[in-house]
């Protein structure tokens, strides 16, 4: 399984480097085909994905096995794993390449019954971008399982349970071009912009992990310091809590940008997750982790988001953690090398109590 993590880790499976995706893929559709699951390949936007099953044309498996390829932007060496202290470090390690390895593995573990068992595979490209062209397009395609093992949130080895919603939301303002030197001639486009991200922001009276949030993430405006603007646009990060609070948080927004006569427009809105460990496909995962190392799960709530915003929608109860490791996105990402070995014991396990036909 170490050879399959090397090997994956070292395609350099960047958002820019469609060759290396391209390969990546086909190293991965290769090795699965060889196995005897039926494969279908996608492209949208640019970005590449892969659905394999261990029955042909099936859209809608027990269990999908799902993972992303590409990886953030880091320096060459960290595209070749290296060992030391018990650890595997390197670009993917723990986000997430460690899992495509662990799903080929035990698909080459079970290839001599695989038609006994109702798996698939779904392998993205564009997770880090926002996933818009991979998970939520096959699954607006119909690749619904009844479970997905996504590997993407909650540390060391506490399963997510809840995750925060996304709004993504673009403010733009306009105004009249003139000099710097005579602003009563134009309409300064920031001002607006401005009064309306301090209003908003009085909406978000608490911060903190169980508390909705803002971030304003970009600001331009203006083309010369010595000019008056004429257009200006910011793009602010709301999380919530839950998706009952969206829609009347969203109204107030669109109150406040409309008495400024700034515009508004949603980038991106995605669910809030709720998953429970009590789920007849989730707590079979929960005892395994158990049973194999040892730690109790009791769940956990991400600050941040994966691709289970995709399935929420869709009454899919998602398997999202991460095994012992850190510095995902960093210079030191790692994966604890017990972990490894123990996540490809869990999911064995896991897989011939849940997936068998």
């Amino acid at each position: 399984m170490e050879h399959i993590l090397r090997t994956l880790i070292a395609f350099h499976t960047v958002e820019d480097d469609i060759q290396a995706i391209h390969q990546g893929m086909d190293y991965i559709a290769t090795f699965v085909a060889e196995r005897g699951m039926h494969i279908e390949r996608f492209e949208e936007g640019g970005h590449e994905s892969l659905i394999a099953t261990t029955q042909p044309g099936n859209k809608t498996p027990k269990v999908m096995l799902a993972a992303h390829l590409d990886v953030v932007h880091g320096a060459d060496e960290l595209f070749e794993l290296r060992k030391a202290d018990g650890r595997l470090y390197g670009r993917g390690t723990l986000d997430m390449k460690f899992a495509i390895a662990a799903y080929l593995q035990c698909i080459d573990d079970l290839q001599a019954n695989l038609a006994d068992y109702d798996i698939g595979l779904m392998i993205t490209s564009d997770e880090e971008l926002g996933g818009q062209d991979g998970t939520m397009k096959l699954l607006q395609e119909g690749y619904i399982p009844e479970v997905c093992i996504l590997p993407d949130g909650g540390d060391n080895w506490q399963i997510q349970i809840s995750s925060k919603g996304i709004l993504y939301l673009r403010l733009q303002s306009y105004g009249t071009e003139a000099h710097g030197s005579r602003p009563w001639r134009g309409v300064n486009a920031i001002e607006p912009l401005m009064e309306t991200l301090l209003e908003i922001k009085t909406l978000f009276k608490q911060s903190g992990p169980k508390a909705n949030t803002l971030n304003i993430g970009k600001i331009h405006g203006g083309e010369a310091f010595n000019q008056v603007p004429a257009y200006a646009e910011a793009i602010i990060d709301i999380r919530t809590t839950s998706e009952a609070e969206k829609p009347p948080l969203l109204e107030q927004i669109t109150g406040i940008c409309a008495s400024h006569n700034v515009a508004l427009s949603i980038l991106e809105d995605g669910s809030a997750t709720n998953f429970s460990l009590d789920s007849p496909f989730i707590a079979p995962f929960a005892r395994q982790i158990t049973a194999v190392t040892g730690i109790t799960v009791v769940g956990a709530h991400t600050l941040g988001s994966n691709d289970t915003r995709y399935f929420a929608p869709h009454n899919v109860p998602c398997v999202s953690l991460y095994p012992t490791g850190g510095s995902h996105h960093g210079p030191d990402e790692w994966i604890s090398e017990e972990a490894f070995y123990q996540f490809r014991t869990i999911l064995s396990n896991y897989l011939k109590e849940v997936a068998r036909r």
